[in-house]
């Protein structure tokens, strides 16, 4: 981690105190836009960023992963049903048929998905001892492999996981301001931790290997240990991230562990800007938003009857083509953009700062 002479340093940043603002923003903005879509859309892309930025987290080391979903299930299903087994013990204990809404129920909520995203890790550890050896996209096939066999070994264990019908998760906080609130806290609490781990000793070997493996190993850095820790570290942030989605959409089944949910963090990283810190989030907010927007009822309905009959023998397009709308989108951004989103945002600011700057000195 960073040391303390550093640490004051970037607490008395401009882009520390950016942030901190940002954050403040983020936490009063579903107070400022009364909306349940935007509240909606905005949980969503928390969630998200903590997943992408897990992703963006094992890529700095110069690993890549085509199966994150495991993670995101393994903590999604693990919270779940940690999270109801504690507090039905809590509301036996209490002598009520239901826990209340408190204190109580919060910390269980925050423990229960801990607890998911330390399962997580366990997982991670497990196939990083096995596997963390292999080439960067050999592992991403094996973590593949792994969460198409979760997804099947997920269906058929009806008294854990309740098969195909999918668990469904306690109410431990309530949905909309209040959750918006513990995935926000997350968020920072995670995004910050892996950006102090990135910038810190450890950090400097995950770059040395992602740049050259063989010349990491000649100055004697321990390659196969640095890229274990990466992938602990991964795995767990992505079970966090699936713990929060469980609680969010109430209900966890195999479904999640699809390969949309495992290609969606590299989608979301590429877009963004790979390597980033800000990347990740972009890359969520971008395709989040664009998704969610997309499967609009009045959407879908549109791009129906306004581009239906170029597709005839299509029944209902609608939905298809939001996809072949974000696959053209994925496609400008990567040719014209192949460094993501975030330099040109920094540009646009950059430009935007510049200008403000120069009609200050004009009016002096």
């Amino acid at each position: 981690m960073l040391n303390k002479q550093q640490l004051v340093k970037l607490l008395h940043t401009k882009r520390f105190l950016l942030t901190i603002a940002v954050f403040v923003l983020l936490v009063f903005l579903p107070i400022l836009v009364s909306d349940n879509f935007f509240l909606t859309v905005l949980t969503l892309i928390t969630i998200f960023s903590i997943y992408a930025s897990s992703w963006n987290f094992l890529a700095n080391s110069g690993q890549g992963s085509l199966g994150h979903a495991l993670f995101l299930g393994i903590g999604g299903f693990a919270s779940a049903i940690i999270g109801s087994s504690i507090s039905t013990a809590a509301a036996n204990f209490l002598g009520s048929s239901q826990i209340p809404v408190g204190a109580l129920s919060v910390t269980i909520q925050i423990l229960a998905l801990l607890i998911g995203g330390l399962l997580s890790a366990v997982f991670g550890l497990l196939i990083g001892l096995a596997c963390v050896r292999l080439k960067a996209w050999y592992l991403a096939m094996v973590t593949f492999g792994f969460s198409v066999i979760a997804a099947t070994l997920s269906s058929q264990f009806d008294s854990i996981t309740h098969g195909i019908n999918g668990f469904a998760t306690t109410t431990l906080v309530p949905k909309g301001f209040p959750f918006y609130i513990l995935v926000l806290s997350f968020a920072a609490a995670s995004i910050a931790i892996m950006y102090l781990i990135t910038n810190s000793k450890i950090g400097m070997a995950f770059k040395a290997i992602h740049e050259n493996e063989a010349e990491a190993k000649m100055i004697g850095i321990n390659t196969s240990k640095y890229k274990l820790i990466a992938f602990v570290i991964s795995t767990f942030f992505a079970g966090i991230s699936g713990g929060l989605y469980a609680y969010f959409i109430r209900l966890i089944d195999n479904s999640v562990f699809s390969a949309a949910n495992s290609f969606s963090p590299l989608i979301m990283t590429v877009i963004g800007g790979l390597g980033t810190v800000a990347g990740p989030i972009i890359g969520a907010v971008f395709l989040v938003a664009v998704q969610q927007i997309l499967a609009l009822p009045n959407v879908v309905e549109f791009l129906r009857t306004s581009l239906g009959s170029f597709f005839p023998e299509v029944s209902n397009p609608g939905a298809p083509l939001g996809f072949l709308i974000i696959g053209v989108i994925l496609l400008i951004i990567v040719i014209f953009a192949p460094k993501g989103l975030e330099p040109q945002i920094r540009k646009l600011i950059r430009y935007i700062t510049i200008g403000l700057k120069e009609k200050e000195t004009k009016q002096k």
